[in-house]
């Protein structure tokens, strides 16, 4: 892998410098407008026609297309008046009126569709709802009758019921069902969780910040818990302990900035 530099602060003003230089003295490079080749059809100011001015009357509006024949001509900073008989497409349509007519039968709305259309649809399903479509819950008041018999009866019917299948265990008809253990039922223990699994306070122990030291020689010989952490200002590093020792927790390194003569031989100086 070839060995790569770093281009410093100092290196850029230098290589800016180098490159303005360069251009300085190239002769053929344009100074002004009237320098340059119009490929693009573009019109420069030696394309201007003798007499012509810029124009004093605002942008024309509201008409049929046509190139023109005035010889004055638009400044580049001006501005097309707001057409306010048309409906922007992503303008406010708070004020626009729509007429339609209720669709006879009910069908989906499809993308494309004209606001008539889609509001006809739109209003035969709202004229079809009834009155159960406004409501949060339904009550059984709110049933046909012939359904309100029906639920009572097999209310009654359940209020009275016994369980008579032999089939049926006692502990299952009992009002209170027994209790199994972690075994039984192929869960885990508790004890066997805590060797399988880590604690919310295991994973926030790993690392614990302490405070800033000015020197290493000043970090706490004693009294240290694995997994604290000290930092020192000397070389702005973070040091955790072990269990028996300070560890640094990263590396110093310095840049090697690229130098001038290695911009000029870039650029062929």
């Amino acid at each position: 892998m070839p060995n790569e530099k770093p281009l410093g602060e100092n290196g850029l003003l230098y290589f800016w410098q180098s490159i303005k230089q360069k251009f300085a003295t190239k002769a053929e490079v344009p100074t002004k407008t009237s320098q340059l080749t119009n490929d693009s059809k573009f019109i420069t100011s030696a394309d201007i026609p003798e007499g012509a001015a810029a124009s004093n009357t605002p942008p024309k509006m509201d008409g049929v297309a046509t190139p023109g024949t005035e010889k004055t001509f638009a400044r580049g900073d001006h501005i097309h008046p707001t057409d306010t008989s048309r409906l922007s497409t992503t303008g406010d349509a708070s004020n626009t009126s729509a007429t339609f007519n209720t669709a006879e039968a009910r069908t989906a709305i499809t993308s494309g569709e004209k606001l008539t259309t889609i509001f006809g649809k739109i209003a035969k399903y709202m004229a079809d709802f009834g009155g159960l479509a406004f409501k949060t819950t339904v009550a059984k008041t709110d049933l046909t009758g012939d359904v309100q018999t029906s639920l009572n009866k097999a209310d009654s019917a359940l209020q009275s019921y016994t369980e008579t299948d032999p089939t049926v265990p006692e502990w299952a008809k009992a009002p209170t069902k027994p209790t199994y253990t972690a075994q039984e039922i192929g869960a885990l223990t508790t004890s066997d969780a805590d060797k399988i699994y880590a604690k919310k306070e295991d994973i926030t122990n790993v690392y614990k910040y302490k405070g800033s030291k000015p020197t290493f020689a000043e970090l706490p010989k004693s009294g240290n818990t694995t997994g604290d952490v000290w930092n020192v200002e000397e070389n702005d590093m973070n040091y955790g302990w072990t269990g028996s020792a300070w560890d640094p927790l990263g590396n110093l390194f310095t840049l090697d900035f690229i130098t001038n003569g290695e911009i000029d031989q870039i650029l062929g100086s």
